[in-house]
């Protein structure tokens, strides 16, 4: 970009100066300057000189630039600002640059729902993340496969096999003269999941169906068929009504086959070891500490120490989660080849990640050069600041949360006197949980605000769908005109120098895993427009180059929102 221009510029005078090549050039938010540079202060005292002496100097060297004007100011900042020139050739790269193609594969698994169990609320965030680091690698030019890894081969699924055979409903269910659905799925593992705490024997015969099924044994394997089938086409429903899309629909079952030949990699490589009859890997690393959360900001930090080993393999033979993410590896490398593999989960979940990518590091699973990447989310709370749960203290069903933003979305629509219809509503409440939940950073928790989140004011998902629409308005009453960017006023500048940020945001989102910056840049790119709309006449506008200079800066500015949406995965009603 034209920022890296500068920098260039700024680096060659600083070696001519002996101060080095460490330059960093970044937006500016300063009224008198659109880029800033302060790598003097750490220069100088490196070369124990004065800052400000050293900043003039450099700025006294630079060769000479039509793009850019460099001027000092106290104590030792560098400022710049871009001439006429530099704001064409700034919105030209804009209009017109392209991402060039990486030669990286990324590999993203996201969404993680579980056979046997409709999608809750946990599941809204590592869909709405995951596809927007998805659509972001995309973007910036990565070959990319998503997943949505469905927990498949699991305990949950013996449970209620186990329960429906207590019931004498299990042959019924299988052949078909009861009908299995997710309803009743939701009905039985709760039920099953809290007799197995009661009663020993019957989490003794839910252990054996399991095993039963994973080694695809009859009647129980064929069930397990059923299950999936069911639950597949349930998640299926909620991914298409989110706007999230996969390459792959696999599971943990598909890793299964794979599995022996992991653990014997262990074991050839003396990497495994027995320990009261179950094989464990030690993926401790010396001198390594642990912290414990604290209960308080202002409690002593403590530490557990050291990391506990990785069981690979229970004591019965039976298949552990952390052995299928192994084998997941495993067979992802060998079909897939991937550069990157990155998992997008609760942050519940970051030792586990960190167990499993050594584990396969040191057993060779994972080459040498391959980034193995865990990004891991906080919780979305209530009001009160608590995990949001239903009144029973059971997790919201995921379409049940859609459906209610859903219906607080067509009341909002109902009050202002907006026409809509079905897909209108989708795409604003759509747009209202993405844009809260993305807008934050990725590990944080957050309140779930829906009153809030559907406003149409403010930095919401629905006010950039409002702001997108009121240009297309425009541009749909307007004529044709050639494209100019002859930018004159400090509001077209501002708009200008927004839809550059939000350019780089993208590099700051892919560097970051979060899409934060990316929200806030959009929402900035939107409240600049603003600000041009009101200030500036636009299809009342008598003088046809300051018209066609208008134009061309809302044709741009719209593709650009358009783009980020995309990227976010928000969808732009054709009018609100």
């Amino acid at each position: 970009m034209i920022r890296e221009e500068a920098e260039k510029l700024l680096n060659a005078a600083a070696k001519s100066c002996g101060a080095g090549e460490d330059f960093c050039v970044v937006f500016s938010n300063m009224p008198n300057c659109d880029f800033q540079c302060n790598s003097c202060f750490a220069a100088a005292k490196k070369l124990q000189t004065n800052p400000f002496e050293l900043a003039q100097k450099i700025v006294e060297n630079l060769k000479s630039s039509k793009n850019f004007e460099f001027s000092v100011a106290r104590p030792a900042f560098i400022n710049i600002r871009l001439t006429e020139k530099g704001l064409k050739a700034l919105a030209s790269e804009i209009a017109y640059q392209k991402p060039e193609s990486k030669d990286k594969h990324i590999f993203i698994d996201y969404g993680g729902p579980n056979l046997g169990k409709a999608m809750h609320i946990g599941h809204m965030r590592s869909l709405n993340i995951g596809e927007a680091l998805k659509r972001l690698y995309k973007k910036l030019g990565y070959k990319v496969t998503s997943d949505i890894f469905f927990g498949d081969w699991g305990m949950p699924l013996g449970l209620i096999m186990a329960l429906l055979e207590k019931e004498g409903k299990f042959q019924d269910y299988l052949k078909g003269a009861l009908p299995l659905t997710i309803e009743v799925m939701n009905r039985a593992y709760p039920a099953a999941s809290k007799l197995k705490d009661e009663d020993s024997a019957f989490k003794a015969r839910a252990e054996e169906i399991t095993l039963a099924f994973q080694n695809k044994q009859h009647p129980y394997y064929d069930f397990w068929k059923k299950l999936r089938q069911v639950s597949v086409a349930e998640a299926t429903k909620v991914c298409k009504l989110l706007g999230a899309d996969f390459d792959l629909w696999n599971g943990e079952s598909d890793a299964s086959g794979y599995i022996d030949e992991v653990i014997e990699i262990f074991k050839q490589k003396g990497l495994a070891r027995e320990s009261e009859g179950a094989l464990v890997v030690d993926v401790a690393e010396e001198g390594e500490q642990i912290p414990i959360p604290k209960k308080s900001p202002d409690e002593v930090q403590r530490y557990e120490n050291p990391m506990p080993p990785l069981m690979i393999q229970k004591s019965n033979g039976g298949e552990l989660y952390a052995t299928s993410d192994i084998a997941t590896i495993y067979y992802r490398n060998k079909l897939y080849h991937p550069d990157v593999l990155h998992y997008v989960t609760d942050a519940r979940q970051a030792q586990r990640f960190t167990q499993i990518f050594r584990a396969c590091k040191k057993a060779g699973i994972s080459p040498a050069g391959q980034e193995l990447l865990h990004t891991g989310f906080g919780t979305m709370n209530g009001k009160d600041g608590k995990p949001f749960k239903t009144r029973n203290g059971g997790n919201v069903g995921l379409l049940d949360i859609l459906q209610m933003v859903q219906d607080k979305v067509e009341e909002k629509l109902k009050q202002n006197g907006t026409e809509y219809d079905a897909d209108v509503k989708r795409k604003i409440a759509n747009a209202a949980i993405k844009f809260a939940d993305l807008s934050n950073v990725v590990e944080k928790d957050y309140i779930f605000d829906i009153d809030k989140f559907i406003s149409f004011e403010g930095k919401t998902g629905p006010y950039i769908q409002y702001t997108a629409c009121r240009i297309k308005s425009i541009l749909q009453k307007a004529e044709e005109s050639e494209e100019s960017f002859d930018f004159y006023t400090p509001e077209q500048k501002a708009v200008l120098m927004g839809l550059a940020k939000l350019k780089q945001s993208y590099h700051t989102a892919f560097n970051e895993k979060s899409l934060s910056g990316v929200c806030t840049a959009l929402f900035d790119v939107c409240k600049n427009f603003s600000s041009f709309y009101t200030a500036e006449h636009i299809l009342s506008e008598s003088d046809p180059a300051k018209k066609a200079v208008k134009l061309s800066l809302l044709r741009l500015t719209l593709k650009e929102i358009e783009q980020a949406c995309d990227v976010l995965a928000i969808e732009i009603p054709q009018k609100m």
